[in-house]
């Protein structure tokens, strides 16, 4: 018997160095409590005997959080959680507690024994680590999670909302111009601002990712675009900062719950498609999401995948429209691809050349192009039984291309095509960028004798000063110029220009898009070497050419 005792006597000892204990009756009362309660809780034990735990009751957890509790423990059962208590001073604690029921023989509790342990630092980290989760840490605000769990709690109750996107308009150039500080401090200023708008309104401001700001807004829908346009009001003036002003230009796209989307990550979607859409119109405005933007990024991405496949099994086909001097000797083609698919039939290269241009595969697809080309060039020369040489244009991203030199000659030698016979076309916007190295690039295609056409003259900002530097062959007039060349004083002028510059400065020209003998006869009178259209031929795949015979109308 002694020994038991000492045994129960030991057990006591133990829980109450280690565990905070309380006993309380059937109803609730304490009727012990040891002193690692007493110094959690800050009271002395004559003052927690016979009361029951409200008196330590935090107010955190909802009532229905306790009656659940009671519900568990007078069945019998031993229930386990986390409680959130007030010691006496006011300070919160967590404690992680067990209550254990002891039944009599009918197995009706007679008393409760609490054994707990102190977990406040983990809740406080928890807490802190929670706050990290949510909340951005530049600018304080609460951030993607934060959004993702307000907006998934009104989807729940079917409560209507919109969703405001703001991306700011070249935000790295701070980062490059200021650096990484400087640009988050203006960040956070411009979260300062948009606060500011929101205050009194009825909306949410989170920061999400990068320099991308949402709103949440629960406002009428007649009401939002006017809420819009005074978000741009809202940036008339310049973030102050340091010395200076910053003028702060933004995109912003419009999603609405539950028209527009029916799941967070799908309103997400939409909200990017719009703002997307906003971009595509010049930046520094808006765009309300509609379902075109849908089916036109479902289209888009695949149209995106078929250009893979048709990139990788090389399913082009090239058309060729022939040039010509004004006395009718043919000097040449124009190369021009076609895509047509098995699925969605002709597509245009408006459509898929640009895409080809946003997705990265454009020189893929320019290598590509140029392989074919130099494959229907034997039965190109051989259909009009001339030496004719053949053109065909560069995009912006291959003409940089570091391997562009090598692969071109590659090419040409694994289809026995020399290089002299290839005349390539840049447009306006690849010589006008990075001057020096277009210098460069045009002279090293001009050391491997292949010639080189200046393409969409006079459509972009021409700059007189570089193309003196330029050693290329030709201008080409742009059809936008020939359409109105017998209508138009202002192109009439132009095409004079464009022919006399070219010719003081040593270079030869082709007008495109010629379409009747009337323009034909006044770009002559005018001086203009070379033709190409409609009017003197339409582009044909190089088949065409084998079983026809180039005739030249004027």
């Amino acid at each position: 018997m002694e020994k038991m005792l000492k045994q129960v006597y030991d057990i006591q000892m133990a829980l109450n160095s280690t565990t905070i204990l309380a006993i309380t009756d059937a109803a609730g009362r304490i009727t012990y409590a040891n002193q690692k309660f007493c110094d959690i809780s800050k009271y002395p034990e004559e003052e927690l005997v016979g009361k029951t735990h409200r008196v330590i009751n935090s107010g955190y957890h909802p009532s229905s959080f306790f009656k659940n509790m009671w519900n568990t423990i007078k069945t019998g059962e031993t229930w386990q959680g986390e409680i959130c208590n007030r010691a006496k001073d006011g300070s919160i604690y967590w404690v992680d507690t067990t209550i254990v029921p002891s039944c009599n023989e009918h197995g009706k509790p007679y008393q409760y024994i609490a054994i707990r342990h102190d977990i406040t630092d983990k809740k406080l980290l928890a807490l802190e680590l929670e706050n990290r989760l949510i909340y951005d840490e530049v600018t304080g605000l609460p951030n993607h999670v934060f959004l993702k769990k307000m907006a998934e709690h009104k989807i729940q109750q079917n409560e209507p909302f919109y969703l405001v996107k703001i991306n700011i308009d070249d935000f790295k150039s701070f980062n490059e111009s200021l650096g990484t500080d400087c640009a988050n401090d203006i960040l956070k200023a411009i979260g300062e601002r948009l606060l500011a708008f929101c205050e009194d309104k009825p909306m949410t401001l989170t920061k999400t990712y990068g320099d991308e700001f949402i709103l949440l807004c629960s406002v009428e829908p007649q009401q939002m675009a006017r809420h819009v346009q005074a978000l741009f009001q809202a940036f008339e003036m310049p973030i102050a900062y340091l010395d200076g002003g910053y003028y702060i230009t933004f995109c912003v796209g419009v999603a609405y719950y539950p028209e527009n989307a029916h799941t967070f990550y799908d309103l997400i979607h939409a909200v990017s498609m719009a703002i997307e859409q906003a971009k595509k119109n010049g930046k520094n405005t808006y765009a309300f999401f509609h379902q075109d933007m849908l089916e036109n990024s479902r289209k888009s991405l695949q149209l995106k995948n078929k250009l893979f496949e048709a990139i990788r099994l090389k399913s082009f086909m090239m058309y060729y429209q022939p040039q010509w001097t004004g006395q009718g000797e043919l000097i040449g083609f124009e190369a021009l691809v076609r895509w047509e698919d098995k699925e969605l039939g002709f597509i245009s290269p408006s459509e898929f050349i640009p895409l080809a241009e946003r997705t990265g595969l454009i020189t893929s697809l320019g290598y590509v192009l140029f392989e074919l080309m130099l494959n229907d060039f034997a039965r190109l020369q051989q259909a009009v039984n001339e030496s004719i040489k053949v053109s065909f244009n560069l995009s912006l991203r291959q003409f940089f291309d570091t391997k562009l030199i090598a692969r071109l000659l590659e090419l040409c030698e694994l289809y026995q095509v020399p290089p002299h016979f290839v005349k390539v076309e840049i447009t306006e916007r690849v010589a006008s960028s990075n001057i020096e190295h277009v210098i460069a690039i045009i002279q090293k295609l001009r050391d491997i004798e292949m010639e080189v056409e200046l393409d969409d003259y006079g459509t972009g900002f021409s700059s007189l000063k570089y193309l003196t530097n330029f050693p290329i062959n030709c201008i080409k007039i742009d059809k936008s110029f020939v359409d109105k060349c017998l209508t138009s004083d202002k192109n009439k002028t132009i095409i004079k220009s464009i022919i006399h510059v070219a010719h003081e400065l040593g270079f030869t020209t082709i007008a495109e898009g010629v379409e009747t003998e009337e323009q034909m006869h006044y770009l002559i009178e005018q001086g203009c070497d070379n033709f190409q259209g409609y009017l003197l031929g339409k582009p044909q795949p190089a088949s065409y050419y084998e079983t026809h015979k180039l005739t030249f109308r004027t």
